[in-house]
């Protein structure tokens, strides 16, 4: 039996990285600054937003004044949390004329409130809004592949200077490498769960399953373990593994065989937690930094009837940043497929709201035939609210059975937070 990770953007949040989205935009809002302190024309745009100098020499003053050659002038776009405000402390200043460009930033930076996944929704809700409008649907396809580079941008900083060993957290370590637990399992897996069990209680090579997980004790654990078969053989042989629920199993015979880290994010702080054997498998779905161009940024709902209509339009422009199409890029979709068709498992969630734009996958992974559990980790604010509804309930818009969701979700009682760094 197999447990998958899935790992998202409030994992990296949980270990104290700038990843949520206001923290990208000021950054964006930074570098714009940055640019026209040293800007030397008096005109330039990225594709989001343009600026027109007023006058050269007003430039130069200021990449002088940024330099500290004359006197030091506030950087006018650092945290600037309402465009409205930015667009009038810019602009009723002397020094530029400065407007957004793009239709979809614009939107975007109208809801500063919005996480990664809703960048995602927002950009979906204008595709299906540009039905028949050529011009403005490629438009926004250049926008998003432009925010999509900065976003890279912007994360491969991070993960240069920030991402490193030391952010390895313990309690979150032994989370991931926990031993599987009877009562997260649904009751449609029970008999799953039993021929795991048997197969544990039968299997020669287990020492080897516990050397993964607790190499300098495993000859003192195997010996325990083996008393313990010892001690209820006969009841095992004549009753049934049912038998001996009664009786405290040791925790070190339920190890997965195989664990893979599912990791939405383009980041690498999830590989600082996997084990260098290759029962422990990572798999970057949506790409790696280092790789900018398998990067997936975009929709996967292919469920939605918007959807549907948009395959039936003859233009390719509108699926060209639909996760599903992105996936045939890398071999890294059908790797999970096999991975889920192997052996039964079991769904970890950390930092994965679920939302619609992962739909598709989601879908896939939580109704397989093999999926006998699935175990959110919640996260709980400062003033004590946690939000493990709000998960489930993103859960539960990846089924078309509400029946089996009900079952293989892990209930509250038994599930805990992510532990974030630098809080008890």
């Amino acid at each position: 039996m197999n447990r998958i990770i899935i790992v998202g953007n409030g994992f990296d949040l949980a270990h104290g990285l700038k990843t949520k989205y206001e923290d990208f935009i000021n950054w964006y809002w930074k570098q714009c600054g940055d640019n026209l302190l040293h800007c030397s024309e008096k005109e330039m745009s990225d594709g989001l937003c343009s600026f027109k100098v007023k006058d050269r020499e007003n430039a130069l003053s200021w990449a002088m004044a940024f330099q500290g050659w004359h006197y030091q002038r506030d950087n006018p776009f650092v945290k600037w949390n309402e465009i409205d405000a930015l667009n009038t402390a810019v602009n009723d200043r002397d020094y530029c004329d400065f407007s957004i460009i793009s239709p979809l930033f614009q939107r975007i930076c109208k809801q500063m409130s919005l996480g990664w996944v809703d960048i995602e929704n927002e950009y979906y809700s204008m595709l299906v809004e540009y039905k028949g409008m050529k011009d403005e649907l490629e438009k926004l396809n250049k926008d998003l592949v432009v925010i999509q580079g900065l976003l890279v941008k912007y994360l491969k900083e991070i993960q240069k200077n920030e991402i490193k060993e030391e952010l390895v957290d313990d309690d979150i370590k032994s989370k991931m490498l926990a031993p599987f637990v009877a009562k997260d399992f649904s009751v449609e897996a029970k008999d799953k769960w039993h021929d795991f069990l048997k197969r544990r209680l039968n299997d020669s090579d287990l020492i080897d399953n516990i050397e993964l997980y607790k190499p300098f004790e495993a000859k003192e654990v195997f010996k325990s373990i083996n008393e313990f078969k010892n001690a209820y053989k006969n009841d095992i042989e004549f009753m049934g593994v049912d038998s001996i629920y009664g009786a405290v199993l040791p925790h070190e015979m339920m190890y997965p065989d195989e664990i893979l880290f599912l990791n939405f994010n383009y980041t690498t702080t999830a590989d600082l937690y996997i084990p260098e054997d290759p029962h422990f498998i990572l798999n970057h779905i949506h790409g790696e930094l280092a790789k900018p161009e398998n990067v997936i940024f975009g929709y996967g709902d292919e469920s939605d009837d918007e959807y549907k209509r948009l395959q039936k339009i003859n233009d390719n422009e509108y699926l060209r940043h639909i996760k599903t199409n992105r996936y045939l890029e890398t071999p890294n979709y059908r790797d999970l497929l096999s991975f889920i068709d192997s052996a039964p498992f079991q769904v970890c969630i950390m930092g994965h709201s679920c939302g619609l734009s992962d739909k598709t996958l989601l879908n896939t992974l939580f109704e397989h035939k093999n999926c006998v559990s699935i175990k959110p980790y919640y996260y709980v604010n400062e003033q004590g609210k946690d939000n493990y509804l709000d998960i489930v309930q993103n859960i539960s818009r990846n089924f078309t059975n509400p029946q089996l969701m009900r079952d293989r979700v892990v209930n509250k009682t038994y599930c805990s937070p992510l532990p974030q760094k630098g809080k008890e």
